[in-house]
């Protein structure tokens, strides 16, 4: 005799009265108790099955018809979750033109295939990167860089990698070629990838106010944006102790303003003949006053 008939019978009422009191959760559970292993196997053996195709095997393989409302009740009860379909982010009107566009969008390498990169404030390239810091936290510091001299115009660290990130970047470097003389930033390259941050109808309307011509990275291909690419994997390779000793974000902030005026005023670098960024921007600029602004790239 079952469980629920001994205690039926020992509180002197009816099964039916047993199972009208129960939750109704409870009763579900109970009335399928036998199928849970079953459909865990299912799911176990075949993770990419929905419910239509859970439904299925229970039928062909254990003879058991299910409605599929009933199935979906019991997935939820016994917490058995099917894998969840990839949500893709639907894309903006940037970068929908962008996509048209292909490689005509990317002046960078268009550039650097006809040799015609020459000298500093030509082109400025931009990224992204994600910084550890104190345990498991993460900052994001964005750097806006010149392509020819390696020097750090811009850069913002932030908690979160938004907007504002890469717009203050770019505020902070034009204030830089500002204070360097640059008055007109008319035709100058700013190129970067098409991540949401570059392709935001605000970061894009300011990069044009100021008059930079925009170029963009075709799609999955980081090597487009090398320079960024090689800047960050130094960076962090040599900081990355360094920063992961920051107990919060603002001496993390501290941490790596210091990292970059040493990047920028410090650190020689093979590419530019073993000299300072900063070094060598300044002769560059001093020995090349008439040459260095690039013709316009239609």
């Amino acid at each position: 005799m079952s469980g629920v008939n001994q205690a039926c019978r020992l509180l002197g009422i009816s099964k039916d009265t047993y199972y009208n009191s129960q939750d109704p959760k409870d009763r579900l559970n109970d009335s399928y108790r036998d199928l849970k292993p079953k459909i865990t196997r299912i799911i176990e053996q075949n993770p990419g099955y929905g419910y239509p195709r859970i439904k299925q095997a229970l039928e062909k393989k254990y003879g058991v018809m299910l409605n599929h409302k009933v199935l979906m009740k019991l997935l939820k009860l016994w917490s058995l979750e099917l894998p969840r379909s990839i949500k893709h982010v639907k894309k903006n009107f940037i970068t929908v033109i962008l996509d048209f566009l292909e490689k005509r969008a990317n002046l960078l390498r268009r550039l650097i295939r006809e040799n015609r990169i020459t000298g500093c404030e030509q082109v400025i390239v931009s990224d992204v990167t994600e910084i550890k810091y104190s345990g498991n936290k993460k900052a994001y510091l964005s750097v806006h860089m010149d392509f020819f001299g390696k020097i750090i115009y811009g850069f913002c660290l932030s908690m979160s990698a938004e907007t504002n990130l890469v717009l203050s970047s770019l505020k902070k470097a034009v204030n830089c070629l500002k204070s360097y003389g640059r008055v007109v930033i008319k035709n100058i390259i700013l190129h970067q990838d098409r991540g949401s941050v570059y392709t935001s109808s605000g970061y894009i309307a300011k990069a044009l106010s100021f008059g930079f011509k925009l170029s963009y990275s075709r799609t999955g291909e980081p090597g487009d944006n090398a320079v960024n690419e090689s800047f960050f994997s130094r960076f962090k390779a040599e900081w990355a102790e360094v920063f992961a000793e920051a107990n919060d974000f603002d001496e993390l902030s501290q941490l790596v303003s210091n990292a970059i005026s040493y990047y920028n005023n410090d650190r020689y670098h093979s590419s530019i003949g073993y000299d300072t960024p900063v070094a060598f921007y300044n002769k560059h600029i001093r020995n090349n006053l008439t040459q260095n602004a690039l013709a316009p790239v239609c």
